[in-house]
């Protein structure tokens, strides 16, 4: 009977001992899930159509309401705004909820970016001015370090109407110009054309820093066609900033179609951009697009926006 009472004792130590090991327990498994999900990163990119004081923008209060229902849903810490005006403006659909950095650019489609205070984010920040060939709006170069770890961020909003022209000065010289809508394309097509330079220059930067860094926003080009269409790096955006070693780029949005209104819009022209060391943050299958839900009409793509937000989540 001793010999069985000791054998037990001994038991009962050696899975007491174990299991303080092991910290197997249900606190224990909280609070590690607690932590993962604290190193945890949502990061968006959003341009809600006109949002300012342009006489293009007739949102209601109601309208506002149902932005502010999709901000809550989308739940981002880091969002990249386009077509935003102003803090002030993005507080209608965001709140008080986050820090707001914007471009100063004399023009209400203004680029931001939009900081969650909660997150503990040291910020720095600038406006990139060098995509300004013309009439077309800065980026925002935005740095976010937390507990010594790091990650860049340029947001933009690149010349729009030159979604899948080739971008060569050759292709570009040679577009009619006979009606007013062809020379409005062929103005876009040189713009942006223009605006590879300066981001080939930032992306270079980056990777000679050995950092990690993401250019997000609205491109304004179909990725996935000139991916397709296998256009040369002097015809092709994609081609022209996706290159070797940590310019070598990746972005979730060149190999599935856009949800956005009921694919009304099927291939994306928002991408978030990812460096290799980013890339590595990237949790994967976590990038989603925020669809809204009601069926599309011209009035309600205005009303809430005819883009609707991506996202992704990165482990720092």
């Amino acid at each position: 009977m001793k010999k069985l009472i000791l054998s037990t004792l001994l038991l009962a130590i050696a899975s007491c001992s174990s299991n303080s090991t092991t910290g197997a327990s249900p606190k224990n498994d909280a609070i590690i899930a607690e932590k993962k999900k604290a190193d945890e990163v949502k990061v968006a990119s959003w341009n809600i159509a006109w949002l300012g004081s342009h006489e293009y923008n007739q949102r209601t209060s109601a309208d506002y309401q149902q932005l502010a229902q999709y901000a809550k849903q989308l739940d981002a810490d880091v969002i990249a705004l386009q077509e935003v005006e102003s803090e002030e403006w993005a507080q209608k659909v965001f709140g008080d909820d986050y820090d707001y950095y914007f471009s100063t650019k004399d023009w209400v489609q203004r680029v931001g970016v939009a900081v969650k205070k909660s997150q503990g984010f040291s910020v720095k920040y600038a406006e990139y001015k060098a995509l300004d060939v013309g009439k077309v709006r800065n980026g925002m170069d935005v740095t976010l370090t937390r507990n010594g770890k790091t990650v860049r961020l340029l947001a933009v909003h690149l010349k729009s109407g030159c979604f899948t022209n080739p971008l060569d000065n050759n292709s570009v010289a040679a577009m009619p110009s006979s009606s007013d809508k062809e020379i409005r394309r062929k103005e876009a097509c040189t713009k942006l054309s223009k605006q590879i330079k300066p981001l080939e220059q930032w992306i270079d930067l980056r990777a000679a820093e050995d950092t990690a860094y993401i250019v997000l926003g609205d491109f304004n080009r179909r990725f996935s066609q000139d991916i397709s269409a296998k256009l040369p790096e002097d015809k092709g955006l994609w081609q022209a900033l996706n290159d070797e070693g940590q310019e070598a780029l990746w972005t979730p949005t060149t190999s599935v179609n856009s949800d956005c209104w009921g694919g009304y819009y099927k291939d994306y022209i928002d991408h978030i951009l990812f460096s290799p060391k980013a890339k590595a943050k990237y949790i994967e299958n976590s990038f989603e697009q925020l669809v809204f839900k009601p069926k599309y009409t011209k009035k309600l793509s205005q009303n809430l926006s005819d883009h609707c937000p991506i996202s992704v989540k990165l482990k720092l």
